[in-house]
């Protein structure tokens, strides 16, 4: 659901190998979950966030497991918007899963301004013949997000002008001051699914579709393709991917269709059977969707470690 969308992130925690999220679509990178009940792929990404293939049989045998990702990015990217301005952030994310069920919190601090945000992610996981089917519930809280470009004291203003969050009655937004129909709500309670196959070898595609109940209508759709490229044993990976970002009133409502096209390369270093470091380069191409809220291309940089037991 946050270096890719948390639903990369989600899907992966169902993987040998996972990268997560950020709620279902929205952070990226995640360690690998060594458990052969899952699927081998992500990462969500969520952030954070990439469908790996290898596992390590030293799990294997287990029905549970946990993991702990943490790192920075040069920008926090969600469905092609850009929520921390100029500035990185720091995520965290820890995730627990008992045979099919994973729980899952993540949550991402600006470097340099107010963004703030939390996710708390349940899913399950249903493997359908040749596919598999997670769905599962995001409830994102995110008490701080700046627009692009924007400063932390441009934010305060704005804040000021408009006065307190609590002033409002049943929901509490971030309204764009011009233009066009772009909010950005305090609390989000998402319904997703992912649908998508792991019989291809090197490569996963797959199908993430989100409904923002707090925000209706707010649908958003992706259609990725993640890869693993192993180059020296099982030490060292790349994992390439792309997607295709469709806005059906989640990120605006003056335009429904093309939101973003978004690709990227992450490289893995598996360090030992439980830490493994990660770094990795996105670009984010803004379409229709995006222009109409103004906002453009984002080019972002992370980098992280993890913990999976």
């Amino acid at each position: 659901m946050k270096t890719l969308p948390v639903i990369a992130s989600l899907f992966a925690l169902f993987s040998a190998d996972a990268v997560l999220a950020h709620g279902p679509g929205g952070h990226r990178h995640k360690p690998e979950e060594e458990h052969d009940h899952y699927h081998p792929a992500p990462e969500e990404s969520a952030s954070g966030k990439s469908f790996k293939s290898t596992q390590d049989h030293d799990h294997s045998s287990r029905w549970w497991g946990a993991s702990l990702t943490t790192g920075w990015e040069s920008r926090h990217i969600h469905y092609g918007v850009n929520e921390t301005g100029n500035s990185g952030a720091y995520t965290t994310e820890l995730s627990v899963w008992m045979k099919d069920l994973m729980i899952g919190v993540w949550s991402g601090f600006g470097t340099g301004s107010i963004y703030q945000e939390w996710d708390f992610t349940v899913a399950y996981n249903l493997d359908l013949g040749p596919v598999f089917f997670i769905p599962g519930y995001n409830f994102r809280y995110t008490p701080g997000i700046v627009e692009e470009g924007h400063s932390e004291e441009g934010h305060d203003d704005h804040e000021d002008d408009h006065g307190d969050h609590e002033d409002h009655d049943d929901h509490d937004d971030h309204d764009q001051e011009v233009g066009h129909a772009h909010a950005h709500k305090t609390y989000g309670n998402e319904l997703f699914f992912v649908l998508g196959t792991d019989k291809i070898p090197y490569v996963t595609p797959s199908m993430v579709f989100i409904w923002d109940l707090n925000n209706t209508p707010g649908a958003f759709m992706e259609l990725r393709l993640d890869g693993d490229v192993p180059l020296w044993k099982d030490v060292l990976s790349l994992q390439p991917y792309a997607l295709l970002g469709l806005n059906f009133g989640y990120n605006t409502t003056d335009y429904y269709g093309w939101n973003n096209f978004q690709f990227g390369i992450e490289g893995t270093w598996k360090i030992n059977q439980t830490i493994r470091a990660f770094a990795g380069v996105n670009y984010s191409v803004a379409l229709n969707a995006l222009e109409e809220i103004g906002q453009g291309n984002e080019v972002w940089a992370n980098v992280g470690v993890s913990l999976t037991y």
